[in-house]
Parts: structure tokens; sequence; C-alpha cells
């Protein structure tokens, strides 16, 4: 069983420069207090721990986060447990590191299919999304593994599209030409919106999330309909065939496109499922202890590489980077 490690108020105090009173040299040569030290180095700021004057810390903390580059969004919490000060450490480590990070610019690919249907299939591991802009300029940006067809033109009553994937749909309302959505038998129709739809074939249920206007999301099978409005998510369980509604938009949902990540209280296998999509690497847990495993934190824009060593970091777990992704181990 791995050794209980504690961490005492008076070496916190000592790095953050609060107390002038070093440890004794037998605490110095500890590995706790190595790794301690090794993470303030990466972070390279102040940061609080119970009773080492919080509020002066944070303040000193906040104050050297550049505000204008937003690269993590760390919330205060009263630590209870040695994890959470690697969480910000580390985190605010890599903060020079990531404003130096470009993102790379978001490609097109088309394959026409006859003379009036276009086909957007994206790869399976891209360097980024696919933004294409739809014959009535809406807007469309598509994850990895996906697949688009529209029109080269619209014509007729409606303006029809197939997905079978996950996209982010900016409409151009047309009241007199509705926008539909189809995946297989279940039906999306924008009614003055933008929307994000995650339909995998083979996954357990689609799910709709507003970010504005409205959306009425059908399944033409069963003639059942519902209107989701701006804020709100909407699943449809494709064994049931059931449609049911939240009155608050999934957790980052949007992740794929703005890289930004917020876990509360949240099993690792969930975690693990959420960064593959974002990052489309393959995370596979070599222990069934490590899926329940409750994390809690905040990225934004952060590397894949970066992420899986915090996670690590924090619960005292081995990760090993293979090939096509990485193996989490108990140590």
């Amino acid at each position: 069983m791995e050794e209980k490690r504690e961490i005492n108020d008076s070496w916190v105090a000592y790095l953050t420069g609060e107390s002038v009173e070093k440890p004794e040299q037998e605490v110095l040569d500890s590995e706790t207090f190595r790794e301690l030290d090794k993470a303030w180095d990466l972070a390279g700021t102040a940061y609080c721990y119970k009773n080492s004057d919080p509020d002066k810390a944070w303040t000193k903390l906040s104050g050297q986060i550049n505000t204008d580059a937003k690269v993590i969004n760390l919330k205060r919490f009263t630590p209870l447990k040695y994890a959470a000060i690697f969480i910000a450490l580390f985190a605010l480590g890599s903060l020079t590191f990531m404003l130096m990070r470009t993102t790379p610019v978001a490609h097109e690919q088309f394959a026409s299919v006859g003379e009036k249907l276009k086909t957007v299939q994206t790869d399976l591991k891209p360097a980024t999304f696919t933004t294409i802009i739809l014959p009535d300029g809406s807007t469309v940006k598509i994850n990895a593994n996906s697949k688009l067809e529209y029109p080269e033109k619209f014509t007729g009553t409606d303006r029809r599209v197939k997905l079978s994937g996950e996209a982010f749909f900016d409409v151009i309302h047309d009241a007199s030409h509705p926008f539909l959505v189809e995946i297989n038998n279940v039906e999306v129709e924008d009614i003055g919106t933008s929307f994000n739809i995650s339909a995998y074939p083979g996954k357990a249920q689609y799910v709709v999330n507003v970010v504005s206007g409205s959306v009425r999301l059908s399944d033409k099978n069963q003639n059942e309909t519902t209107i989701l409005t701006a804020g709100t998510s909407g699943k449809f369980v494709t064994e049931t065939r059931k449609i049911s509604v939240s009155n608050e938009l999934t957790p980052n949902f949007l992740s794929w496109i703005t890289k930004e990540l917020s876990f509360r209280h949240t099993p690792l296998s969930l975690v693990f499922e959420e960064l593959q999509n974002i990052y489309h690497i393959p995370i596979v847990i070599a222990d069934p202890e490590i899926a329940t495993i409750s994390y809690t934190a905040n990225f934004e824009k952060f590397q894949i590489e970066d992420i899986v060593n915090v996670i690590a970091t924090t619960h005292h777990l081995s990760v090993k980077k293979q090939a096509d992704g990485f193996v989490f181990s108990l140590k």
C-alpha cells in the first residue's frame, strides 16, 4: 500500500516567501518535498494551501496571470488533499508554454457525389476541425470521423442536409425555407439558431445542444417532436427512441472546437471519453479502479500530453505514451 504523504503548512509558507524559516534537511531531501518544489518551479508563482494566508497568496497568484490571454481558468477551492496542489501548479507552470502555441487553421475537404450533391468526410485524426460554408451562407464546423451531405444549391421549400457524426451549425435563418438536419430517421429543424449535434453511428444516444434561438428535435418514426430553446439540450436514445430534455447544456459539448474543458467530480472514464472526442487519440485504462476516480480541473487550449500528465500527477497514476495513444495504470 502506498505510504500516505502529508504536506506541512510551513513548507508551503517557505515556498511562497511568507516564511524565512527553512525546513529541516530531512524534509528538503524527502520525495514529497522534492515533488512539491518541482511543481512550484513549474508554476513559477504562489499558491495557497490551508492556513498559509490564502487570501494573500491567491491575490499574488491572480495578479501574475495574463488576463488578456486566458490559458487556464483556475477556480479557488480549499484543498484537503495532496493532489489538489498539483492541479493548479502544473497547469500554471505550462502557462507560458501554452501561450506560444498556435492554433492550426481549419481546412475544407470536398468530394463530389453526382452533379448536385457534395459530401464532406473528415479524417479519423485530423489536426483540426473542418469548416465549410453552405450554399445559403450558413457555417458548419465538423468534428473528426464525421460526414455531412448537402446540395450544391438549395432548391425547393426547405434546406436539407444529412449528418453522421458531430457538427456545429450556425444557420442563417429563413422562415420560408426551413433548415433541416437529417440523422437516420431523426430530424433537427432550425428555428433561427446555432446548435451542436453529436450523432455518431453506434452511440447509445444523439445529443443536441442549442446555443442560440431554438430547434425542433423530431423522431419521424414515432411522430414525436420536442422544441429545444437556447441554453438547453436534448437527447435521443437510439434503443428506446425516446427524447429527453435538459434545462442545461451538456458540459464540454463545444470542447472539440474551443479546447476548453471543465470537469467537476467527473469519473476519469468520462474524462477520457471527452479527451478522445477532442484530441482523437485513444486512452486506455489498464486498471479498472482508475475509471471511477473522481476528477476536478479546468483546462483551456492545453495539449493532450500536458493534460494526461496533470491527471497522472494529481492521482499518482502511471501514464505511458504509445504510438496511437496513452495507457493509464496504477503505480
